[in-house]
């Protein structure tokens, strides 16, 4: 199968050549050439790489004119570019995957979240990847284009990028000071949720839809760890990499946001105002994945980086 990936040389795509190249598929990274791959492998002198932005007028025309069987995209961020891909592709590809967000859901009664439950973000980004999922799954029901949706959760692609740490935010220094015995300040309890997945189990899961194939059509996926974490279970399963406990002190919302400044507060509120717990157990039953645990992909990052003893 000739398989095209949008975004090929990033977090999710870099894992899943490989994948596909193992496969036998013929392997197209479309990218603007600017940047290296985020995860090296020898299948990438296998494929081709087309150099284009998404920004140009034809870009959706030069994206059909590869001639691909399944097209995958991992950098389709609204619904007017899932209109745009939509058209130039319909007739002319058997398998579309687009990559969502779990930022599709909002706030939630009842944990874990179903991909069809509380679809209901609070935030542009959210809002824009729920428009272009519900228009894909509008199309596969009326006119039979075949989209699927995967959604991921908080990606880690080990020793690439600061990852969402146990305070909710992106500040490394936190898993320095859990590494050394030091208190760690979380907002109020502690006890609101993140939901993590290692980019080669998103990777692995797109794999699995184009290989399922048909019954994918139409269709939704969460690519999220096995089980959320809280921040404070977070926190003390960090500290435990290190033979350490986990030394933890609480501050209302308000308080904490003060003390680690405005960019850290604005990323940890946006992440606990949600408090994401979805379910995996969609991919797991249709598409017979099972991810990777929250902590296995946290330890093996931290290794990539060289901070594990």
């Amino acid at each position: 199968m000739r398989v095209a990936i949008i975004g090929g040389n990033g977090q999710v795509g870099s894992y899943l050549i490989p994948l596909l190249v193992q496969e036998g598929h013929d392997v197209t990274c479309v990218c603007r050439g600017t940047s290296k791959y985020v995860h090296e492998s020898a299948e990438l002198s296998e494929i081709r790489e087309v150099h284009l932005n998404r920004d140009e007028a034809d870009f959706e025309q030069k994206i059909a004119e590869l001639g691909c069987d399944a097209l995958v995209d991992i950098i389709c961020f609204t619904k007017r570019q899932a209109e745009r891909m939509a058209g130039a592709l319909s007739g002319n590809v058997a398998h579309y995957v687009a990559v969502g967000s779990i930022w599709i859901h909002g706030p939630a009664r009842y944990v874990p979240i179903a991909e069809d439950e509380y679809r209901n973000p609070p935030d542009e980004y959210g809002k824009n990847k729920l428009e272009l999922t519900d228009y894909l799954m509008k199309q596969w029901r009326e006119i039979r284009f075949p989209a699927t949706v995967v959604h991921p959760g908080h990606i880690i692609a080990p020793g690439h990028s600061a990852i969402v740490g146990p305070q909710g935010n992106r500040d490394m220094a936190v898993f320095l000071a859990l590494s050394k015995g030091l208190k760690v300040l979380l907002p109020n309890f502690g006890l609101e949720t993140l939901h993590h997945v290692h980019a080669k189990d998103v990777a692995g899961i797109i794999d699995a839809a184009i290989r399922v194939g048909e019954s994918t059509f139409g269709e939704e996926y969460h690519a999220v760890s096995p089980r959320a974490i809280t921040l404070r279970g977070y926190c003390e399963e960090v500290a435990a990499l290190y033979g350490k406990p986990a030394r933890l002190h609480f501050a209302p919302y308000d308080e904490f946001a003060l003390k680690v400044g405005p960019v850290n507060a604005v990323t940890t509120l946006e992440h606990i105002d949600r408090s994401p717990s979805c379910s995996p157990a969609k991919a797991e039953r249709e598409l017979g994945y099972t991810t990777t645990t929250t902590m296995d992909a946290v330890a093996e990052h931290l290794e990539a980086l060289g901070l594990l003893p």
